[in-house]
């Protein structure tokens, strides 16, 4: 039963969100309608069908289109005469590429509203939208039927020709709509896939193809509507949630048993070891997630709760499958990091997974115990198999599910209503207790292992397992695992570890020792007990017990950070350790890849101190050899490769430091951080040119495929340091650097977008658009350049963002309309309206000029109701040079338009002195622009011709028309003035004299030349 009080919340929620519409703020306006619609229930009809209605028109916005047409129907559900819904509906199934219902609602909702131009509008682009696809489908009917016979039929003459139809077959899923449908609808469709696929005698190529073209197949949930027609198995109503209905017809058509069905799919990743089978087998389980809730990662669609809530039980059968997995002894390390992987994706609310409450579930049964079993797990000693690569994926994964746990409130609940006040206060109830039974859990499985961790043989697995667990939790929930390793206990058996004559223990140990020391206090104690331990263990014959203790050392070394008078080791010591580093580093053939990432580590640490720095940097082979590194290791040494890059570029956040402070600060004899003579600028300068010249940029790239954010960061961080000098940028572009930064700007931290924006936004400033960012990533780094038009960010990035979508508005029609849909104008009028920052205004008015070259934008400015066409027209007569020639420009632009003409007429009162300041503009070009403008609203409209020729400007117009051959910087003014009296002339509002005709005849001018 809904209550009075959730009404009036559901009521409030909805004009918050209608707010959030004018704005044009349409992610939060949609998170406010789906939060009113979970507090309404069914017979609230009206209210129900207005905020589906309105959700609809918030996800057509956002480019959902799938969520736009169920929004809809659910709104016409309610009111089948609600021609909004319809209209929108139709919007939608027409970007779904679903032109015969499109075309239905779109005439419906003309007959409702015949005076609809925009409805009239939409018919007539259906009429011819589906000539169209009538034609294209013949065509590509016969390129798939061609192209099935070699891949499925046994036509093909070798298994070249058949992977090669395979790969055809592929571009055609993929490129287009109508081939993906084909295939799905061809006679076999599925069951063939899957049976090449599975088949282990086929070529690797051939079933990673067949996999990859069942995944094509499956993005649009829309095509549920072939699904229908495909097998008699099909026994659910397709009448509504059609993306839902595909996703349970996938995983209900393998078997009558719903668990053994889901868990056919999801053990599709099992059939080959191989990575890319691996992958594409894991996009497909991840297909079934979006079409279970209605979301997708990449275009930023967040779940529907009630497509979550009427598929829970597959939800359910799928995430028990997962969750099995992770243990199950037959499943191999790579599979199993790919489930871990998914379960990251989809669990986690607040990273844009699956509605809130799943992740808490799969905490409070069993499946956080699951992950904290895989986290102790080592390949050395482990009862499934795992990989080196297995902890940082469950360490991340443990990580976003600890913060999933905590509080998370939309700006809404932090206002003044005291019903929503009320409502986030119980949530942040909810929001404690979750995670407490977090800590509860972890707590029960650390308990168990302290509680077997005896002297005995199988206690010292049972040690190594403990281990093992504690460092996964000092690389994820770091707060967690420092409680955990604060104990005299894990100290007690740390150091006895360590003391073993057992190699796996002591190296297990020594890792653990160097995870442990995470801040200078910590490693001032470990300096007492530890380093004698450490020292010892260095002198092992084995090398994965003597480079761990290495690490120890260095980080002990390093723990003062960059503060020269904290260090907590004598002078030259952290040189020596990085000259041991450099040993295991430089070869390659002796040591495996495991050894050396750990003396990459090592050196990460060192790197920190300012000549550590230097003598990185002077030794090529060291550079190279951990760009080798960065290509065999990969995503294993991302946190280590990327902290090297970002200490030597002094990339790391670095505080204002207030003198007075610091003086304040010394008189009171408190500590304050020393800057060594060697982190100056002319220091990390060279520094930045040895590194980007010996490849960081290729290694950055090859480190870059992790799900950490927090790594990410640092590569955006280290990107943003390598972008900075201009002449370096081309090599950052030709080796892969703004795909990098791209990725950056999606799927870092909050920090880490803004700096790999800004690095976009550098690369971009001074360089060719097409070269800088070719194809269709000119429209790819139009968001993230959008979203540093922010006030909250400093202003060099705002400048930057200001450039580079200047040089991206100047390549093409289709570039301008990104950014108009990014909604950029109003961020970018906000600089334009500045009076204190003249750089930023000149920027922001170059772009907003080059948008003027779009017909939109255009109508937009001149229509009446705005004063962007008076602004023009004031900014014209600036003296700020850059200004100027950008205003005048404009104006020169929009006096092409009749009406706009008009408009500065009847608004601009004192429109006389402005254009007399515009013609006698210091700058010749300027003066060349605005004159061409008054020109064009001299020959647009003879009334506004005289009244110029009544004024004072008239007179400017002449003495600028017989300006001599000597003014050669003004001859372009000149031309411009003549032409607009010789519109004059023609409307007949002024006559030559005889003089003048003599001096047309002549061509000579009476202004006497010096």
């Amino acid at each position: 039963m809904v209550t009075q009080s959730q009404i009036d919340s559901a009521e409030s929620l909805k004009d918050a969100g209608n707010d959030a519409v004018k704005r044009g703020e349409w992610t939060e306006a949609n998170d406010y309608y789906t939060e009113a619609l979970q507090l309404t229930c069914e017979d609230d009809k009206a209210l129900r069908a207005a905020l589906y209605r309105n959700r609809a028109l918030t996800r057509l916005k956002q480019d959902d289109f799938e969520g736009a047409e169920s929004d809809s129907t659910k709104a016409l559900e309610y009111d089948g005469a609600d021609v909004k819904a319809l209209y929108r509906r139709a919007l939608a199934r027409e970007q779904l590429n679903i032109v015969a219902a499109a075309f239905k609602d779109a005439k419906e909702a003309l007959r409702l509203s015949p005076k609809d131009k925009s409805i009239s509008d939409l018919l007539q682009r259906l009429v011819v939208a589906n000539n169209e696809k009538v034609k294209k489908a013949t065509s590509m009917d016969n390129k798939v039927k061609d192209m099935s016979s070699l891949a499925f039929e046994g036509q093909a003459k070798d298994k070249e020709q058949k992977v090669q139809a395979f790969n055809n077959l592929l571009v055609l899923a993929r490129e287009t709509e109508a081939g993906a449908a084909r295939i799905w609808n061809s006679s076999k469709g599925v069951a063939i896939l899957l049976s090449v696929a599975e088949n282990n005698n086929e070529p690797l190529e051939v079933s990673v193809a067949a996999i990859r073209i069942l995944d094509e197949i499956l993005k649009n949930h829309g095509r549920v509507r072939f699904v229908s027609r495909l097998d008699a198995i099909m026994f659910l109503d397709l009448s509504e949630n059609f993306p839902s209905k595909q996703a349970l017809y996938f995983l209900s058509m393998h078997d009558n048993d719903g668990l053994r069905s889901a868990r056919y799919v999801c053990r599709l990743m099992c059939v080959r070891d191989a990575k890319e089978y691996v992958d594409a087998a894991g996009l497909i389980v991840q297909r079934i997630f979006n079409a279970l809730v209605k979301m997708d990662r990449t275009k930023e669609v967040k779940p529907d709760p009630e497509v979550a809530e009427a598929n829970k039980l597959w939800i359910i059968r799928v995430i028990l499958e997962l969750q099995e997995m992770l243990t199950d002894k037959s499943v191999t390390a790579i599979v199993r990091e790919m489930v871990i992987d998914i379960l990251l994706k989809n669990l986690m609310h607040m990273d844009g997974g699956i509605p809130r409450g799943w992740s808490w579930k799969f905490t409070e049964e069993t499946g956080l115990l699951a992950l904290l079993d895989v986290s102790s797990q080592i390949p050395e000693q482990c009862d499934y198999p795992v990989s080196h690569e297995t902890r940082q994926h469950v360490a991340i994964c443990l990580q976003r599910l600890d913060e999933d746990m905590v509080n998370f409130l939309p700006n809404l609940f932090i206002s003044s209503n005291p019903l929503l006040l009320t409502f986030a206060y119980f949530q942040r109830i909810v929001f404690d207790s979750k995670r407490l039974i977090y800590k509860e859990k972890v707590d029960l499985f650390f308990n168990g292992l302290m509680a077997r961790a005896s002297d005995d043989s199988e206690g010292h697995k049972v040690r190594i397992k403990l281990a093992c667990f504690l460092i996964t939790m000092l690389q994820g929930p770091v707060d967690i695992g420092v409680n955990l390793v604060t104990n005299d206990q894990v100290t007690a058996m740390m150091l006895q570890m360590a003391a073993s004559s057992n190699h796996l223990m002591q190296s297990v140990a020594a890792e653990l020792i160097v995870m442990t020391v995470v801040k200078h206090e910590r490693a001032t104690s470990i300096l007492k007990v530890g380093v004698p331990i450490l020292r010892k263990l260095y002198e092992s014959e084995d090398e994965n017990v003597k480079v761990r203790a290495l690490v120890g050392l260095c980080k002990c070394a390093a723990a003062g950070g960059d503060d020269a008078s904290r260090a907590t080791m004598k002078e030259g010591a952290p040189q020596k350790l990085a000259q041991t580093c450099k040993k295991f580093l430089l070869e390659y053939d002796k040591y495996s890849m495991d050894v050396r990432r750990f003396a990459c580590e090592g050196l990460s640490y060192l790197s920190l101190d300012a000549d550590v720095k230097e003598w990185i940097v002077a030794d090529s082979l060291l550079l190279r050899a951990l760009f080798c590194l960065a290509q065999s290791a990969g995503a294993l040494c991302v946190f280590t490769l990327a902290t090297i890059y970002v200490n030597l570029a002094n990339a790391y956040e670095k505080p204002e430091v207030n003198e007075e402070l610091v003086k304040l600060a010394q008189f009171a004899k408190h500590h304050v951080p020393e800057v060594h003579h060697k982190d100056t600028d002319d220091y990390v300068e060279k520094r930045i040119r040895c590194l980007v010249e010996e490849g960081a940029v290729a290694a950055c790239v090859a480190i870059s495929k992790t799900e950490s954010h927090k790594a990410l960061e640092l590569l955006a961080r280290a990107m943003l340091a390598f972008a900075e000098y201009e002449d370096l940028r081309g090599r950052i572009i030709s080796e892969g650097g703004t795909k990098l930064c791209l990725r950056l700007a999606k799927e870092a931290t909050g920090e880490g977008k803004i700096k790999a924006a800004h690095a976009i936004a550098k690369l971009g400033a001074k360089a060719d658009p097409q070269i800088a960012f070719p194809g269709q990533r000119a429209y790819e780094v139009v968001k993230p350049l959008c979203e540093l038009l922010h006030p909250d960010i400093e202003g060099r990035p705002n400048y930057d963002a200001l450039l580079t979508l200047t040089n991206l508005a100047s390549m093409s029609d289709s570039v301008r309309r990104r950014i108009l849909k990014e909604r950029a104008v109003p961020k970018i009028e906000e600089f334009w309206f500045m009076t204190d920052h003249e750089h930023l205004r000149a920027a922001a008015a170059e772009l907003l000029l080059n948008l003027l070259f779009s017909d939109e934008f255009f109508k937009d400015t001149v229509k009446k109701g705005t004063d962007k066409l008076k602004l023009w027209v004031l900014y014209a007569a600036e003296e700020n040079e850059r200004l100027a020639r950008c205003a005048t420009a404009a104006f020169a632009i929009l006096t092409e338009d009749v009406d706009a003409n008009r408009r500065i007429f009847d608004e601009i009162k004192s429109w006389p002195d402005i254009f007399k300041e515009i013609a006698m503009h210091e700058d010749p070009e300027a003066q060349r622009r605005g004159l061409m403008g008054i020109a064009n609203i001299m020959e647009s409209d003879e009334k506004l011709c005289s009244e110029i020729v009544a004024s004072e400007v008239f007179r400017v117009l002449v003495a600028i028309a017989k300006l001599g051959a000597k003014n050669e910087a003004r001859k372009g003014s000149t031309e411009q003035a003549k032409r607009g009296l010789a519109a004059a002339e023609k409307f007949g509002s002024i006559k030559p004299t005889d003089r003048e005709m003599y001096e047309r005849a002549n061509q000579v001018s009476t202004i006497p030349e010096e």
